[in-house]
């Protein structure tokens, strides 16, 4: 009993400390769920600000650009005020005509990669219909910092019908407008239509906002205390999970039970299920009778030898050979089969 009280209590102590990581790990949680939302409305109100100030600047500066092609003396203020952008805020300006063509983009060195890309991979880009013209595909792939490969596609060869990371990883991508955030970036577009001096509207000047000013913090307690909640209640739910089957082996062994370790084995397997399977089969415990003496009928307390209360010789009480308790009427013992009363060897 005392090694099945042993298992008992180790298996209340790994439940309470499965039970405590569970509770650490759901507040650790809660918390988590309150800074991404407390981040994203800081983010939210960001791109506010950055896109009511860029639309100012647009609406200012396409009323500069009286025409398209555009005025290089604009062009390079453009150019000017984009190296003047706060630190973590990308800003990427171009400019399309009403046909969806390309005029001039800052800064160039993007605009010149991305338009080479799209004029390569054109026939590429019109079979997957993914981008719907070129415009779209400036503002779609602008801020991404990996680069396009310019190298044609085997069609006959290994990279003809099948998708090549390093190759392919820019054909999908999907757009991120308005307020859409991801962990590190926040994304706006702006835009104000160009017009000549007579009014007539001639293109479009497109803003892309990228800020990344304000990154997400991890540093936080909650961050720290899930994966530490969470490797607990892995390491109390294992704990648990083998003092099962430890519990089982010993309860079938005091049982009396056969192949006590097979259902140790199948418990450690099946672990709750067979637990059920084995408790309704298992046999009952055996009432334990409390020893009297045949004369005072007082209880013995684990005397064999004489009653502690009238002294009446309990050698007939007892097996001399096995010591096991015998019943008056009885004329072996059927522990070890020793005749009552005599020293003789067990029956064979």
């Amino acid at each position: 009993m005392e090694k099945k009280k042993v298992v008992r209590r180790a298996a209340l102590t790994g439940a309470a400390i499965f039970a405590t990581a569970f509770v650490l790990f759901v507040i650790a949680e809660i918390a988590q769920r309150s800074e991404g939302r407390q981040w994203a409305r800081e983010a939210a109100g960001r791109v506010e600000q950055l896109r009511k100030e860029y639309q100012a600047y647009a609406d200012e500066t396409a009323q500069k650009i009286q025409g398209l092609p555009a005025d290089p003396r604009v062009i390079g203020e453009i150019q000017a005020r984009h190296y003047r952008a706060l630190p973590g805020t990308w800003v990427y300006v171009w400019a399309v005509t009403n046909e969806g063509d390309f005029s001039f983009g800052v800064p160039s060195d993007a605009f010149t990669r991305l338009n080479a890309a799209y004029d390569f991979h054109r026939s590429v880009i019109t079979e997957d219909n993914h981008y719907a013209s070129r415009e779209q595909f400036l503002r779609t792939l602008l801020h991404e910092g990996r680069a396009i490969p310019l190298r044609a596609r085997d069609k006959d060869g290994r990279n003809g019908d099948h998708w090549n990371d390093e190759l392919d990883w820019w054909r999908f991508r999907r757009e991120q407008i308005d307020a859409r955030h991801n962990d590190d970036a926040t994304i706006a577009f702006v835009s104000s239509p160009i017009q000549e001096p007579g009014g007539k509207t001639v293109g479009n000047l497109n803003m892309k906002l990228v800020d990344r000013h304000r990154e997400r913090s991890r540093g936080g307690l909650s961050h720290h205390l899930e994966p530490l909640a969470g490797a607990a209640m892995l390491f109390s739910f294992l704990w648990l999970w083998f003092l099962l089957p430890s519990w089982v082996y010993i309860d079938a062994r005091e049982r009396e039970m056969p192949r006590p370790l097979l259902w140790a084995f199948l418990t450690f397997v099946g672990n709750l299920f067979a637990l059920m399977v084995y408790l309704i089969s298992r046999p009952a415990t055996p009432e334990k009778k409390e020893l009297l003496c045949p004369k005072c009928q007082k209880a013995l307390n684990g005397a064999k030898a004489g009653c502690p209360y009238c002294g009446a010789d309990l050698s007939s009480a007892f097996c001399q050979q096995c010591q096991y308790p015998l019943q008056p009427e009885w004329s072996f013992c059927p522990a070890c089969r020793t005749g009552v009363g005599k020293a003789a060897e067990p029956v064979k």
